[in-house]
């Protein structure tokens, strides 16, 4: 394994530009990193993507960051676009997490995770499940009475078709062994869009991880339910508490590209690490409830593969697949 301070040595043959060297002997930052968001503004991705990217160039690891949003189905759009034309820039990486793996599970895109190469896992981020303030499902009990009564009768909203928000909402109806045939899913590109179809009435639960969701609970304009860790977390009782034994967490990381080599992606893995060891990104980690979870190079390509096995098995329960 090429160790950390082999790799920043490295990182002026790895990124051509940066064979000038700052005063101090160590390389000089990355001129520019391109960070691709395939999701929308605003949204977990893209305030992952940010809170990197400003710890980089805090770091002096990088001197400008570029962004580029493209989101739609569960970011297997983005991905696609990531692998066309970035699949040889030694200089970009790709955001993405749990939700793109169960999108691909739903969707079985000719584009996947085996044409990126895995960098980071960052962080975790439990789910939360919301209604609006003023709903007759105030708690949890109430919104499983009202799901005895009928599946039908409830409207989930969340993130893609077959993305850890409807994998929460189909394990919740297995568990109580309803019949997931009839659960009602309302996908959005964003928490804010989700948030739109409880307003309407068109959704009566809303699920998103609680960083996205947290400013409207503490205000009160939304009644939290319960979230998706073994115990209870932010003031919120668990689901596995309430009698529901599901524990379910939205990781999110970072991917480059399959077309560099082994020393640029050694050198862009190091980026990563670095950046996560910096003041910044600890404060933003913090104070957005997010909870550190690194994992890198194998350790990380090993418990993708078991997330994608989880995706495959809820994606023929929901009848996703295909």
């Amino acid at each position: 394994m090429v160790r950390r301070r082999e790799c920043l040595a490295l990182a002026a043959t790895a990124w051509g530009p940066l064979a000038a060297r700052a005063a101090n002997g160590k390389p000089a930052p990355l001129p520019q990193l391109r960070i691709y968001v395939p999701g929308g503004e605003g949204g977990g991705w893209d305030q992952t993507g940010h809170a990197l990217g400003d710890a980089a160039v805090a770091a002096g690891l990088v001197q400008k960051v570029v962004y580029e949003n493209k989101g739609g189905k569960g970011g297997t759009i983005g991905l696609a676009d990531f692998v066309e034309r970035f699949n040889n820039d030694p200089a970009a990486l790709l955001v993405g997490g749990m939700v793109m793996v169960g999108a691909i599970a739903a969707s079985q895109p000719k584009v996947t995770l085996a044409q990126v190469t895995p960098m980071a896992r960052l962080t975790n981020d439990y789910l939360a499940l919301v209604a609006p303030a003023g709903s007759k499902l105030a708690n949890l009990k109430a919104l499983t009475a009202e799901l005895q009564r009928g599946v039908g009768g409830v409207v989930f909203t969340g993130g893609s078709l077959g993305g850890v928000d409807h994998m929460l909402a189909g394990m919740m109806i297995r568990q109580m062994r309803l019949d997931t045939d009839r659960l009602r899913y309302e996908p959005a590109t964003a928490a804010k869009e989700s948030l739109a179809l409880l307003d309407s009435g068109k959704a009566q639960v809303a699920i998103s991880g609680y960083s996205e969701l947290k400013a409207d609970i503490e205000a009160k304009r939304l009644i939290a339910l319960a979230v998706s860790s073994r115990r209870s977390l932010h003031g919120i009782a668990s689901l596995s508490e309430q009698g529901l034994p599901i524990e379910l967490a939205n990781w999110r990381g970072v991917f480059g590209p399959a077309g560099i080599s082994d020393v640029q992606k050694a050198a862009l893995r190091d980026l990563v690490v670095s950046a996560t060891e910096t003041s910044a990104w600890q404060q933003t980690v913090a104070a957005k409830d997010w909870m550190g979870a690194l994992l890198v190079g194998e350790q990380f390509k090993q418990a993708l593969e078991v997330d994608q096995s989880i995706a495959g098995v809820v994606a023929h329960m929901l009848k996703l697949k295909g």
